[in-house]
């Protein structure tokens, strides 16, 4: 399925999902977003534990971000495909990013983690049929259909990675 086939999106991720592709989902989750991160590790390296302004993300921090909210997500979608129809609560990201250790552990392992994550996701949306991609939920108070969370995977990362181009990458 493509992204003008989604029906159920808060207005705030239209950024995200503007900056995934036109084509199917599936092709977009294996392709996009991730691979940015992974053709440029050299250079995130080199950034190290830099940052534009006192109180921004390092790189691993952003990637840990990346990862703690696909998997979020992953969650959100399996319980809506199945029909949950529970409210479920928004999350703090800084909360989540100031206790993640993220610092701690080398790039690459973190590159390495991601992989394996967008693996999982890859798998689990495989699974779904059409219906289930369509259905919503409630989550932080917002209605959400699976497909539209599907390309928020995808943009979430070009959105950091592209944030990095612009405000770190210069600091090398």
């Amino acid at each position: 399925m493509r992204k003008d086939q989604i029906k159920t999106l808060p207005s705030y991720y239209e950024k995200y999902v503007n900056l995934a592709g036109d084509g199917d989902f599936m092709n977009e989750l294996m392709s996009g977003g991730l691979q940015l991160f992974i053709d440029n590790a050299d250079k995130l390296e080199a950034l190290g534990q830099k940052t534009y302004a006192e109180g921004k993300w390092t790189v691993q921090e952003m990637l840990e971000h990346l990862m703690d909210t696909e998997r979020l997500f992953q969650s959100r979608c399996l319980r809506f495909a199945r029909a949950d129809k529970t409210d479920l609560p928004g999350y703090d990201e800084d909360l989540y990013a100031n206790n993640a250790r993220s610092n701690d552990i080398p790039l690459r392992k973190l590159l390495s983690d991601y992989r394996l994550l967008r693996s999982s996701s890859i798998a689990m949306f495989s699974n779904f049929n059409e219906e289930e991609l369509q259905r919503t939920g409630t989550a932080n108070g917002q209605e959400i259909s699976v497909l539209a969370m599907a390309f928020i995977m995808i943009g979430h990362p070009i959105h950091h990675f592209n944030v990095l181009e612009e405000r770190y990458f210069g600091l090398i």
